[in-house]
């Protein structure tokens, strides 16, 4: 017992010994002799007062830079911008006529279920209500539901009739490329989701006059998206930004481009921190598409729920999946979950619908759609004609940038430890040489 007191004692005298001579303000003071008890406990209230500031300081010093790290300003210095047009998606809709052909070539009983029943699978919008009628002929057996999805659309040759650049002609087929979407295979333009790089179209450059127009003649109904080059067409995407044509119609869409440019200190920046993600931090677990998106996040989180719901998913998903593809069965589930797969559930609001985590893009630009009208062309009748046109030159971008970084942390940090304290680096560095290595003044306690 007594060498235990002994020992305490030893550790006492050590420490009043290192805070008589620490430089910061506070323990010296603490640990004299000279100074009267009561002024003493008066300070060291006083003391605990700063070192509560200090650390409710600190928190909000860090609670600032994790939430609130980037700012938004806009930059108007456009002499001198490319920017890049939108990239445009083509999918088929349900080709009646050519269906009904095929069928009738099949010799199949039922041919009006069975047409309906093939224009469910081909083109598949989350509902599959023909899936309980009862095939004959072995139809199932000799088209495949995968087989299906191929078998009643039109290929690239066949659907484009005419495409047109700033009023020049283009080769359709060489730069509308296949791609997987919600909506089945559809033709995309300056999309950078395909297997081959394209070299982008720009537009609104200071030394074009023109600025940028798209037209498109098509030789089947069809739905046009327009959407920003890491995007793929999903089924829950802006109306405004898409124009179903039907043959001897015609759609315009006139439109905006507001670009977003982000500093090189954002990326290194976490993407909880910023809110968003670069096409190349895209998870693990997204096999479908080659970089991020919003609209590839949410095919992804759908996929996730159909495989939780049903344990398959549609047969029009990537082809990364085509394990897990469903049989009829199996779109009878998905057709049964048709209103928690397809709608998109709103915060705060209590309906049922599809909960997805999707963080934006954080170079998707902003696209202001001005007008977007269909109309039906005057004369004979003529193929669905699509016309893509911006409005204006793009006269200023939206820059992200790092309001606070780890150094200003720092220094705000050490702002607060040197009002507070007097202290410094070095102040640290002080205590721990007293702590260990100080040769003690007392080394026994008499």
């Amino acid at each position: 017992m007594k060498s235990l007191k002994t020992k305490f004692d030893l550790i006492l005298e050590r420490l009043k010994y290192s805070c008589r001579n620490l430089t910061v303000h506070g323990p010296s003071f603490l640990a004299r002799r000279d100074v009267n008890f009561i002024i003493r406990f008066i300070y060291f209230i006083i003391y605990i007062n700063v070192w509560i500031f200090a650390i409710a300081s600190i928190y909000k010093y860090i609670s600032t830079y994790q939430e609130d790290t980037i700012r938004f300003t806009t930059r108007t210095d456009y002499l001198d911008w490319n920017t890049t047009f939108p990239s445009i998606t083509i999918c088929e809709n349900a080709n009646i006529n050519k269906i009904s052909t095929t069928i009738q070539n099949l010799q199949v009983k039922n041919q009006e279920e069975t047409t309906l029943f093939a224009k469910e699978i081909a083109f598949f919008t989350g509902e599959c209500h023909n899936c309980n009628f009862n095939y004959e002929n072995d139809f199932m057996i000799k088209k495949e539901i995968i087989n299906l999805t191929t078998a009643f659309r039109s290929d690239c040759k066949d659907l484009f009739v005419s495409c047109l650049w700033d009023g020049k002609p283009m080769n359709c087929c060489e730069h509308f490329k296949p791609i997987k979407t919600e909506y089945g295979l559809c033709y995309t333009l300056n999309n950078n989701q395909v297997e081959e790089k394209l070299t982008p179209y720009y537009v609104a450059s200071s030394n074009d006059r023109r600025l940028g127009a798209l037209e498109l003649v098509l030789s089947q109904d069809s739905e046009a998206f327009l959407h920003s080059p890491d995007d793929v067409p999903y089924w829950n995407m802006e109306n405004d930004r898409r124009a179903k044509v039907p043959n001897g119609f015609g759609a315009s869409i006139l439109f905006s481009i507001v670009d977003i440019v982000n500093e090189p200190e954002v990326s290194l920046t976490a993407p909880e921190v910023r809110q968003c993600r670069f096409p190349n931090e895209s998870p693990e677990n997204f096999k479908g598409y080659k970089y991020y998106s919003y609209s590839v996040c949410i095919i992804q989180c759908r996929i996730e729920a159909q495989f939780e719901l049903c344990n398959c998913i549609s047969h029009l998903s990537p082809i990364e999946y085509s394990d897990y593809y469903c049989d009829t069965e199996g779109l009878k589930c998905l057709t049964k979950h048709y209103r928690d797969l397809k709608k998109l559930k709103v915060s705060g609001i209590n309906e049922t619908g599809l909960n997805c985590d999707c963080p934006p893009s954080c170079v998707e630009p902003d696209y202001n759609i001005i007008s977007n009208k269909i109309y039906e062309p005057e004369g004979e009748l003529t193929p669905a004609s699509l016309k893509f046109i911006l409005s204006n030159r793009p006269y200023e971008r939206v820059t992200r940038q790092i309001a606070r970084t780890t150094l200003d942390l720092v220094v705000s940090m050490g702002n607060c430890f040197g009002l507070c304290f007097g202290g410094s680096i070095l102040s640290i560095v002080e205590v721990l040489y007293y702590i260990c290595f100080k040769q003690w003044k007392y080394t026994n306690v008499k």
